[in-house]
């Protein structure tokens, strides 16, 4: 198959490199020029926590319009802000039986792109894969990943009647090329359950620029994760996803003892002064809770002090 991986940083990166090691034909689309020409010189440099590495050849651009030919599938992982204008940019590759499956970070994702490619040909997702990336050309996978014990999750395109075929084949593809991934009647229930867990935490850890370690053994921070999560789980059940609230909240404390003094991607933009997509985040569920009915004062208060930050960048103290 012919894919485009759009956003290829250290996460697109490790899916490019699985794809094409497994014979198929990868394009990594970026707007970070320092990355990709590395990659389209010398190829990929992908690494497991083993210290063990591939090297492999893929095609690389940061001008998809110049270089990016007809694909039979995208695999999305740009930030969330960055949707509607990355999709804008394949459009011209993107066909009648092209398939965009987006495993971003966030919600509405999936309705940004459908609205510049088409609703019918976006498929809704998440993944657990997980990478690091600590030069250009390079990229080092989690240990689940390299383990291949992370899962992608895909469900059909929003208004589907059902699971269409086309997407159950590109599940079994990502799987071959060692991508576990499974095709769900409906990718609602993972999304969400994803979002309750980094939804509040990366908020945060870049409100306090501390690590998801100091925030989970404060209990005057966690008590606000908790907060956020509640009212991220009060949401959902008023859209109909039926998220169970307590394993699911379980399961972040479990994450979040594991996860250590670990910085959160939220944090990192604030830190180094980037954009987040805090809008993806807190902002839509304060959005879809003012659709619903359901009061969300400590996202909306979130949100408001991440963009306020955001905003503020150069007159930081």
């Amino acid at each position: 198959m012919r894919f485009a991986i759009l956003g290829a940083g250290a996460m697109g990166s490790v899916f490019g490199g699985h794809l094409a090691l497994a014979g198929h034909e990868v394009t990594l689309v970026d707007v970070r020029p320092e990355h990709i020409d590395v990659v389209a010189a010398d190829g990929l440099l992908m690494r497991k926590p083993d210290g063990s590495s591939s090297r492999i050849a893929l095609r690389a651009t940061t001008d998809p319009a110049r270089d990016l030919e007809p694909v039979d599938a995208v695999i999305v992982l740009t930030k969330s802000f960055a949707s509607a204008q990355a999709a804008r940019s394949i459009a011209h590759a993107v066909g009648e039986q092209t398939w965009v499956a987006t495993v971003q970070n966030g919600l509405g994702n999936d309705r940004a792109l459908g609205e510049v490619l088409g609703a019918q040909r976006v498929v809704p997702g998440t993944t657990t894969v997980g990478a690091e990336q600590h030069a250009p050309g390079e990229t080092t996978m989690s240990p689940a990943t390299a383990a291949r014990t992370s899962v992608t999750h895909l469900g059909p395109p929003r208004g589907a009647a059902g699971m269409p075929d086309g997407v159950r084949a590109l599940a079994r593809t990502l799987t071959d090329a060692g991508l576990p991934t499974q095709a769900l009647d409906s990718a609602d229930v993972v999304i969400w359950t994803k979002l309750a867990l980094a939804g509040p935490m990366g908020p945060v850890t870049a409100v306090l620029r501390r690590t998801v370690i100091d925030v989970a053994r404060d209990e005057h921070g966690i008590a606000l994760v908790r907060a956020m999560f509640d009212e991220t789980v009060a949401v959902a059940h008023a859209l109909g996803i039926p998220l169970e609230a307590e394993q699911a909240w379980q399961h972040c404390l479990q994450t979040f003892q594991g996860a250590g003094p670990h910085v959160t991607s939220m944090a990192a933009d604030v830190i180094n002064r980037r954009p987040t997509e805090i809008d993806a985040f807190c902002g839509e569920i304060a959005r879809l809770g003012e659709q619903v009915g359901v009061a969300t004062p400590v996202n909306r208060t979130v949100w408001r002090q991440v963009r306020m930050i955001e905003a503020s960048y150069e007159r930081s103290l």
